[in-house]
């Protein structure tokens, strides 16, 4: 038996594990970065629900300075595009989002992306139609990346520590199977 047949099997579990942690880590992304589109879908609905109603009473509401602050927020976009009112603001402007997100959302009903305004803001947004009329709702993606971020650095340590026990595994394998040498024999 060669020196590569005795670490096949640690290698083929080397890459088992590896692929493993990768898809894991890719699920509980995905999890973590849809479930951000949950307040946005809940509080866009609600608006869209009741765009005059919305409109009255948005003196209620606090504003949400997108730059400092995690809480969700909608705007509504009027046919061209343009931020009518809401509760989100950048820069001390109503949040204006590119327009092909607001075009998108006119022609399928509506439109969930991640919109990035400025280097280190992300935010999850939905964007609703209801009849003239958008509703974008969303928050930022800060929290759900940090929590992202542990879940990566948990995943890396438990694939490290497998990698080490593989290859101690390995060594001690091989090193067990090694034919003695010839001064053995003697």
């Amino acid at each position: 038996m060669g020196r590569t047949d005795r670490l096949a099997p640690w290698l083929i579990s080397a890459a088992v594990l590896s692929v493993s942690i990768g898809a894991v880590y890719l699920v509980a992304q995905q999890i973590e970065r849809l479930g951000a589109d949950d307040a946005g879908t809940r509080l866009g609905s609600e608006i869209a629900s009741d765009i005059p109603g919305a409109r009255a009473d948005i003196e209620s509401r606090p504003a949400v300075d997108l730059a400092n602050n995690l809480q969700p927020f909608f705007v509504v976009y009027d046919q061209f595009g343009m931020p009518e009112f809401g509760t989100g603001y950048f820069d001390g402007q109503l949040a204006s989002v590119p327009v092909g997100v607001i075009e998108t959302a006119f022609a399928n009903g509506s439109n969930s992306v991640t919109w990035q305004p400025d280097d280190g803001l992300r935010f999850a947004t939905v964007a609703v139609r209801q009849g003239d009329e958008v509703v974008l709702a969303g928050q930022s993606l800060a929290p759900s990346e940090s929590r992202t971020t542990r879940i990566e650095w948990v995943l890396f340590l438990v694939w490290l520590v497998g990698v080490v026990v593989l290859s101690g595994g390995a060594a001690l394998h091989w090193r067990m199977t090694q034919r003695p040498s010839a001064q053995a024999d003697s």
